[in-house]
C-alpha cells in the first residue's frame, strides 16, 4: 500500500511539475509575444481546454486513488481471513487429536480387557487353590478355616464397570 501512496504522491508531484513548466513556458509565450511586437495572437481559446483536460486528469488520478484504496483494502481483508483461517485449522486438528487420544483411553480401558483381565484371575486363583489343596492334602494336615463369606465377583464386575462409565462421561 505504501508503494501505490508513494506511486501516487509520485504522479501528483510529476503533474505539479509539469503545470509549472507549462506556465513558466506561457509567460515566455507572452513575453515573446510582447516583445516581438503588435502581432499578438489571441490564445485565450486553448485556455479553456486546457483547463478541461487538467479538470479531467485531476477527476481521473482520484479515481485511479480510489481504485488503489479498494484494492489495498480487499488484500488486507485477504489477510485477516487467511489469519483467521489457520488459526481455525490448528484449533480443528488439536481437537482432531485429542478425540484421538480419547479413542485411544478408551479401547485400552474397554471392558473387554477387564473380563479377559477377571478371566485371567480367577483361573490364577483356582490353580493356587489346587496347588495348595494338593500341598495340604500331602502333608497330611487338616486344617479347618473359618473364613468369612467370599466377595461377589458380580457385584464386583458392576461396579468396576459403573466406574469405568463415569470416567467415560466425564471425559
Amino acid at each position: 500500500m505504501q508503494s501505490l501512496n508513494d506511486h501516487l504522491a509520485s504522479y501528483l508531484d510529476r503533474v505539479r511539475s509539469l503545470e509549472t513548466k507549462n506556465q513558466k513556458v506561457e509567460s515566455k509565450i507572452r513575453e515573446h509575444l510582447e516583445k516581438k511586437g503588435p502581432r499578438v495572437r489571441h490564445w485565450g481559446h486553448y485556455f479553456k481546454t486546457i483547463e478541461d483536460l487538467r479538470a479531467q486528469i485531476f477527476a481521473n488520478t482520484v479515481d485511479n486513488a480510489h481504485i488503489i484504496l479498494q484494492i489495498d483494502n480487499a488484500c488486507l481483508a485477504a489477510d485477516d481471513f487467511r489469519v483467521k483461517y489457520e488459526t481455525e485449522l490448528a484449533m480443528h486438528q488439536s481437537a482432531e487429536s485429542n478425540i484421538h487420544g480419547l479413542h485411544k483411553v478408551m479401547d485400552d480401558t474397554s471392558i473387554e480387557a477387564l473380563k479377559e483381565e477377571l478371566l485371567f484371575m480367577k483361573k490364577n486363583h483356582e490353580e493356587e487353590v489346587k496347588g495348595l489343596q494338593a500341598q495340604i492334602a500331602s502333608s497330611g494336615l487338616t486344617v479347618e478355616v473359618d473364613a468369612p463369606k467370599s466377595q461377589d465377583l458380580a457385584k464386583i464386575m458392576a461396579d468396576i464397570w459403573a466406574q469405568y462409565d463415569e470416567l467415560v462421561w466425564k471425559n
